[in-house]
């Protein structure tokens, strides 16, 4: 673990190092093109796509949408700052970790509160029938993801943090080591939980944690220098998206079928991996306060422990999260 800290730490400061050669602003000019970064998964985004509500809108605009495909959080973070793409969806932890590295980029908008689609999962047949009997055992996850926070807050909550080896692997190598028998358990998302939950189960998964106050989401970065020259455009985006948000709540079945439409995944697959996850419209996250209050709070958490844990250099204060989570986008919206 020691070794992926300190790899984390360099990470970080090679960041530093491209946001202080990137200074990029766009200018007033007509777009033709806006780039989104996005995960291949099934949510909001794929079911918005699908649905039309982003390309259509805004080809009456003459501006063409140009997805491009992120494995992660940290390439999506080094888009941003290149210039390549001008939104990105991301694991909360890599919005933490564009804050601690200074990354000139705005959160405006959550597009899940993470649910029973990332979890904690061990080998039936393992002997392990508590978290308790982790102890002494190798556990897998995506360092500096949504799941390695969600680990790391259950190891200290059982007080295993110094009692466990934590492996770093990406969702691939994990399924790999899984089948191998080379690990018993690991904490990931799906797709990755589908054929691991074949021949195991969960101990805890991410909608326990929510339960508990302990909150990762999904979320959306903007450019901002993009933000800055084309908050209307921002708006617009935020705006379809939560089209999306309002479907999945008065009609499910539409947004999961077209969201495995685009994914090419049976209708139970995309069922599956969205699982408990929570899609709040923007009128729930100004009525809950939740972007101004219950996720900064949790975001500085968040920010605090992975600095204490290494991963990051520097834990974002208030003022520095407060600055970098945009609500207007969603209070426009919410308070209609």
């Amino acid at each position: 673990m020691r070794k992926t800290v300190k790899l984390l730490i360099l990470l970080g400061s090679f960041l530093l190092i491209l946001v202080g050669c990137s200074k990029k602003d766009d200018g007033q000019k007509n777009l033709s093109e806006i780039r989104i970064g996005i995960l291949q998964t099934p949510n909001d985004v794929a079911a918005a796509r699908q649905l039309g509500y982003l390309d259509n809108y805004f080809k009456k605009k003459n501006i063409k949408i140009k997805y491009i495909i992120f494995d992660s959080g940290v390439d999506a973070n080094k888009a941003l700052i290149s210039g390549d793409v001008d939104f990105a969806t991301m694991g909360d932890t890599n919005g933490v970790v564009a804050m601690s590295s200074k990354i000139d980029a705005k959160l405006i908008w959550v597009n899940d509160v993470i649910g029973n689609n990332e979890g904690l999962v061990v080998k039936n047949g393992s002997n392990i029938k508590s978290i308790q009997d982790l102890a002494g055992k190798k556990i897998a996850t995506p360092f500096a993801s949504t799941s390695h926070y969600s680990l790391m807050m259950t190891l200290k909550k059982y007080n295993l943090l110094n009692r466990v080896s934590l492996l770093d692997m990406d969702t691939q190598d994990i399924v790999a080591a899984w089948n191998r028998g080379d690990i018993t358990a690991a904490y990931t998302w799906q797709p990755t939980l589908t054929p691991m939950l074949k021949n195991g189960h969960f101990l805890i998964n991410s909608e326990d944690l929510r339960n508990q106050k302990v909150i990762t989401a999904n979320i959306t970065l903007v450019r901002g220098g993009f933000e800055r020259n084309h908050p209307k455009l921002v708006a617009d985006l935020v705006k379809q998206l939560n089209k999306a948000h309002e479907q999945i709540q008065k009609n499910p079945k539409v947004i999961i079928t077209a969201a495995s439409k685009q994914n090419d995944l049976s209708y139970g697959e995309a069922k599956s991996q969205i699982g408990t996850s929570e899609w709040l419209t923007a009128k729930q996250m100004t009525e809950q306060k939740f972007l101004t209050e219950e996720f900064q709070n949790q975001l500085y958490k968040t920010g605090n422990f992975m600095a204490k844990q290494q991963t990051i250099d520097h834990a974002p204060t208030k003022a520095e999260i407060n600055k970098f989570v945009v609500t207007k986008y969603v209070d426009e919206l919410g308070e209609k």
